[in-house]
């Protein structure tokens, strides 16, 4: 959460060298201060929330594991409990690492670089919201990992605060925004490219991945991953959806190719 914090004030500063109401438009978004001047304010203090309540999570007590009753959680996350692969965990990390960068592929092209400022300005605030989102969730559910049922699980892991964390997911939650984040962007500047489905296809791919393999880990229930994936999936249209330029949501493309030519009328809602 100190990260969290600290990228905050970056983008704080970076808000406050805008001269203007909005930046220049190149592409099909831009900033202002009334919608990222919101969305950081309250993550502002959402962080603040978080990071109080996700911190004063206590440790458990041999007497309340040994207490824990399987039989006691819902039918779907049941046959989860008691799982634990550290390797899976491990490789989770790694995922959700490379779902985290992906967005640094968009700038190879030149027309996306020439969006640089606005675009990390959206990437940073959808990290942002993916980070604080399930921090609230975690401080106030205090669920118990699955992984704290099995008794191979190394008990200084099992006793610990973060074993109360597992609704809702993080991992899944920072993997799905991404995916969709990225996968929304490039539809957004090259509406009639081939490879808009393959990158929707590949990005959600790696984050299935991250999802299916926090369960194999042990670390979550799969209702934890499920609503990561809905809220980061929602983070990911979401902050497209509000710096689009209104002129953007109804925009005529003149398509010029070998085998056809025609007029493409886009509306965005």
């Amino acid at each position: 959460m100190k990260k969290i914090l600290s990228l905050l004030l970056v983008l704080l500063y970076t808000q406050c060298s805008l001269s203007q109401e909005k930046t220049a438009v190149v592409g099909p978004y831009s900033l202002s201060w009334s919608t990222d001047g919101w969305i950081i304010g309250s993550s502002a203090i959402a962080g603040i929330a978080a990071y109080s309540i996700e911190s004063n999570l206590p440790a458990l007590s041999l007497a309340e594991i040994q207490a824990l009753n399987k039989n006691a959680i819902n039918p779907i996350d049941r046959s989860t409990a008691g799982v634990y692969n550290k390797f899976h965990s491990t490789l989770s990390d790694v995922f959700v690492g490379a779902a985290i960068i992906s967005p640094l592929s968009l700038i190879i092209d030149k027309e996306l670089r020439q969006d640089y400022k606005t675009l990390g300005i959206m990437y940073a605030e959808t990290a942002m919201l993916s980070a604080i989102l399930p921090s609230l969730g975690k401080g106030t559910a205090k669920r118990i990992r699955p992984f704290v049922y099995d008794t191979s699980a190394p008990i200084t892991q099992r006793t610990e605060g973060d074993a109360q964390r597992s609704f809702f997911s993080r991992h899944s939650t920072f993997a799905f925004s991404m995916a969709v984040f990225v996968s929304e962007v490039y539809g957004d500047y090259f509406p009639v490219s081939k490879y808009t489905s393959y990158i929707w296809i590949g990005s959600l791919g790696i984050a299935s991945t991250v999802a299916i393999l926090r369960v194999t880990s042990g670390a979550h229930f799969p209702t934890d991953v499920i609503v990561g994936a809905v809220v980061g999936g929602g983070i990911g249209c979401f902050i497209p959806y509000i710096h689009r330029n209104k002129s953007e949501e109804m925009s005529v493309t003149p398509i010029l190719s070998p085998q056809y030519s025609g007029v493409l009328f886009s509306l965005r809602f």
